[in-house]
């Protein structure tokens, strides 16, 4: 009796101790449970805030990105309406700047984080007046390379120091994210680790309980994670899981020596459906964009979001050969129509694209080479750029020429020159050819070469072609009241051959001086025309049509046929100076220029030879029947001043026979 009393004792013993145990490990289940749950939401909140900052971040860095832009531009515009739109464009950058920073002040920020915002409040205060005086100065001052001096030595420097300080903060939000996914991950590992040791000190029951708080703690943790490597809006990779991936890549590469590439893009018109549509349709465009990106590359490649309207794809194996077919396959994707309430909206896009390891060499200087050249594809209205190494330095000398020559063509800040073409028969001048000219303030004297292919890039050739046009045709009347009987002679440019408006502005800017259209020449090269041989053609046609008079310059340079040269509708030939110059020297030279002469004559053209420079050149050209020469020889090209004198000193504009000497 006393022995199964003492039994049932040591039952009770064993039934409490493990009813002790059973509650210790509730008690301690409950506890674990409770600081996963914990752990989860101070994980989630840190996923949550610092996806804001990074947002927040990410808007501070594109406003002063588009405030550059803007500095820079404002400076080219000539239309105090469009600088008035571009100032106000400036300014609401500057407005998104500032909420974004006000916003990210008020957040919980870690020391660090404070410090860097407290670098940027300074920065910005000593940047702001230096800004707002490139601004000012945009809108009160003409003197643009001022202006592009003040931007390139002092605003933009700060510009940049504010911007490193922006992305060192992205950097830094990266990094705690990481962190605390990292941090988290442990403590899970932590709690996992004991309850699979309680469970098996209680056997069934604790590993049941420290299984199911392992599986509940790692999808949890998993949940996490993605929220903080993916974008939420597009369900796209993040700038921290994309700068990872690069990372891989880059490893990657290394060891298989393969390259790869890095497409960034930004959306074309976007701002302007979002503004007028809602951020509500904004974001749906930006989910269908991602979509579409994807479906549109394979899927070992990676399409991410930056933010705002910006997409990046890491492109594997991709080299300068395949440039073309992944850039017009993400350019096609945005060629359908998006469609929204029955209202078709246009989108497109404007590609950069930078490689590794033949340009770059690590994951930020990828996503920088890109983000260049993609302005560049921007600036030049192409729909992809591929980036080299003089863009940045090429892009802004060209970008500040390009200005200033639109302000002197507008500003009527060139000039011309005028080299005599004096006819062998009377040997006398017969008329002028016209050379335009710019004394740049600051560059020096520039000769055609170094900006007519400025303007044809420009789109500018037109407005200079027609502002050499209207000078020229007025100075000829002016010669003509002097009792002068001249032809003008003027150049075109292949782009000219584009412009099928061209024989009425020529047509109207002859009646507005009331020239005789013979006695305008214009001149074309051989590459020109067979650059464009049917609306040359056709424009050629009509101008002959109207009477003016047509020459094809630098003949014998060129690589057209003599039986396209015989259907085009030319008056004359220009034997160009390389084979004029050496004729006394090199037989060859002369048998071309013979041949040429001879060419031309047989299928009814006038010769006119350039670069005649010695008198010896002058009694071959005149031995061998050319028409007329023009040169050195005879005259320099020269400005109207001394035009004028020339016509009225030189032997050559006498009638009577000429002392062949230098006049």
């Amino acid at each position: 009796m006393k022995q199964g009393t003492q039994h049932l004792g040591m039952g009770a013993r064993i039934g409490i101790g493990f009813v002790v145990v059973l509650a210790l490990m509730v008690v301690l289940s409950a506890i674990g449970l409770r600081y996963v749950t914990e752990a989860n939401q101070r994980l989630k909140d840190i996923a949550q805030i610092n996806n804001v900052k990074t947002e927040l971040a990410t808007e501070m860095h594109s406003a002063l990105r588009e405030r550059a832009l803007s500095m820079h531009t404002l400076p080219i515009l000539a239309d105090p309406f469009d600088k008035d739109a571009e100032i106000q464009r400036f300014n609401a950058q500057g407005t998104v700047y500032i909420r974004a920073r006000d916003r990210l002040e008020h957040m919980p920020l870690s020391p660090e984080e404070n410090e860097i915002l407290s670098r940027i409040l300074e920065l910005t205060r000593e940047a702001q007046p230096e800004v707002q005086a490139v601004v000012d100065m945009s809108t009160f001052i003409d003197d643009q390379t001022a202006i592009f001096d003040q931007i390139r030595s002092v605003a933009m420097p700060r510009q940049r120091a504010i911007a490193e300080q922006v992305s060192a903060l992205l950097d830094l939000q990266r990094q705690q994210t990481a962190t605390a996914v990292h941090n988290a991950e442990t403590s899970y590992g932590r709690v996992r680790n004991l309850m699979l040791g309680l469970g098996t000190a209680a056997l069934l029951i604790g590993i049941l309980i420290a299984g199911f708080v392992s599986r509940r703690a790692t999808h949890q943790a998993r949940q996490l994670a993605a929220q903080a490597m993916y974008d939420p809006l597009t369900g796209l990779a993040n700038r921290s899981l994309l700068h990872d991936r690069l990372e891989h890549e880059i490893e990657r590469s290394k060891r298989a020596y393969t390259s790869f590439g890095v497409v960034l893009m930004d959306l074309d018109r976007f701002k302007e459906v979002n503004d007028t549509l809602g951020h509500e349709v904004g974001d749906k465009l930006l989910r269908e964009v991602g979509r579409r990106f994807k479906e549109a590359v394979r899927a070992e490649d990676t399409v991410a979001r930056l933010g705002g309207d910006e997409y990046v794809v890491l492109v594997h194996d991709l080299d300068r050969e395949g440039i073309p077919a992944i850039a017009n396959k993400l350019l096609a994707a945005l060629d359908k129509p998006f469609h929204w309430q029955n209202q078709s909206i246009d989108l497109g896009a404007s590609l950069g694209v930078s490689l590794y390891p033949s340009q770059c060499r690590d994951a930020s200087e990828l996503l920088r080479c890109a983000d260049i050249a993609m302005y560049v594809a921007k600036r030049a209205g192409k729909g992809y750029a591929v980036y080299a190494p003089d863009q940045v330095h090429t892009n802004r000398h060209d970008l500040s020429l390009k200005s200033e020559l639109r302000a002197a063509i507008q500003a009527d800040q060139l000039c011309l020159y005028y080299q005599p073409q004096i006819d062998h028969h009377n040997q006398r001048v017969i008329g002028v050819e016209a050379l335009v000219r710019w004394n740049h303030p600051q560059r020096g004297f520039l000769a055609p070469d170094q900006f007519i292919p400025l303007a044809e890039d420009a789109g500018l050739i037109g407005p200079l072609t027609h502002w050499v046009l209207r000078a020229a045709l007025t100075q000829l009347v002016t010669l003509q009241r002097q009792g002068h009987v001249l032809t003008m002679a003027v150049n075109l440019s292949a782009r000219n051959l584009h412009d099928m408006e061209l024989p009425a502005s020529i047509s109207a800017l002859l009646a507005e001086h009331g020239i005789a259209p013979q006695n305008l020449i214009l001149e074309i090269t051989e590459s020109a025309v067979m650059a464009n041989p049917s609306d040359g053609l056709a424009i050629l046609t009509e101008l002959d049509r109207m009477g003016v008079t047509l020459a094809i310059d630098d003949f014998g340079t060129g690589y057209s046929s003599l039986a396209y040269l015989k259907g085009l509708p030319v008056d004359e030939l220009k034997i160009d100076k390389s084979f004029v110059k050496d004729m006394a020297e090199n037989e060859n030279d002369a048998v071309i220029v013979r041949s040429t002469i001879d060419l031309a004559h047989n299928l009814g053209l006038k010769v006119t030879a350039e670069g005649v420079e010695t008198q010896d050149a002058w009694y071959i050209l005149d031995m061998l029947g050319c028409d007329c020469s023009q040169g050195y020889f005879m005259g320099r090209p020269m400005p109207v001043e001394k035009l004028e004198a020339w016509l009225r000193e030189s032997t050559w504009s006498n009638v009577p026979t000429v002392a062949l000497s230098a006049p």
